[in-house]
């Protein structure tokens, strides 16, 4: 067969099948979807390093050895796993759609892979210091579902009393060195404190604090250290956790604890 006599038969076969070359917008349109994604995916990505710097800026690091843990064991336990996941999913839609533009085939996975981590981390950082990822982690504090379970291990760790760690809001004042706090579950606490470690600067009603100390009996809790509480603050303003503080028949609770300082 030479080449006329192909080129005839490639003309008779496309005209048969009606095939026909896709538009140049086509294709401009494909480009435009990846580089879209690619670039959203960057930003969530972004949002969760925020989140996450956010996380281990207030995890209590300062007083991790009157935990009684390892620095390891520690670490284990506040590791933001959701977070990580969550970036590394969108750091893989960003690969995914990097290496399908026009020219990702040239650029090796561990290059495009690193770019893409080091890109969240830096934006990430930004998105922290203007307080984007406070501002995330409260909105899920107040409406996400198992917050404290999977989002914010930081308030599963704290809230361990029989490890000699309590984390709640202070929901009244019995005395100079003593209070109440309403924790995770809803239980009410009487705390104690030794007056020459009472910190009374931060000691608000509605203020969240993390304690370390002793568990004396049924729900009384015996205060060595008192630290105020910052990741997961906006979970003790969810209207069941208000109302059982509040007992309102009618849903309108007094506002949530005033701002950080």
């Amino acid at each position: 067969m030479d080449i006329l006599d192909f080129e005839h038969k490639l003309v008779a076969k496309i005209k048969e099948e009606g095939i026909a070359p896709k538009p140049r917008w086509h294709f401009l349109l494909k480009d435009y979807v990846i580089w879209a994604t690619g670039t959203i995916s960057l930003l969530i990505g972004a949002a969760a390093v925020s989140v996450m710097i956010y996380l281990s800026k207030y995890s209590g690091w300062e007083a991790r050895p009157e935990t009684h843990k390892s620095f390891w064991e520690f670490f284990i336990l506040t590791l933001p796993y959701f977070w990580l996941i969550f970036l590394g999913l969108f750091v893989f839609t960003l690969y995914y759609n990097l290496k399908h533009t026009k020219r990702g085939y040239r650029y090796p996975v561990w290059a495009i892979i690193i770019s893409s981590v080091s890109a969240s981390i830096i934006l990430g950082s930004i998105f922290f210091l203007v307080g984007l990822g406070e501002g995330i982690n409260n909105i899920l504090a107040e409406r996400a579902p198992f917050y404290g379970q999977v989002i914010n291990r930081h308030m599963g760790f704290w809230f361990s009393p029989e490890e000699g760690r309590l984390v709640g809001i202070i929901t009244a004042k019995n005395s100079e060195y003593s209070f109440n706090i309403q924790d995770p579950n809803g239980n009410e606490w009487i705390v104690f404190m030794k007056p020459d470690n009472f910190p009374n600067n931060f000691l608000m009603i509605d203020r969240p604090v993390n304690l370390i100390g002793s568990v004396l009996k049924d729900n009384q809790f015996q205060a060595e250290i008192i630290l105020p509480a910052e990741p997961g603050r906006r979970f003790f303003s969810r209207p069941e956790m208000r109302g059982r503080r509040f007992h309102s028949p009618d849903g309108n609770y007094p506002p949530p604890f005033p701002p950080r300082d």
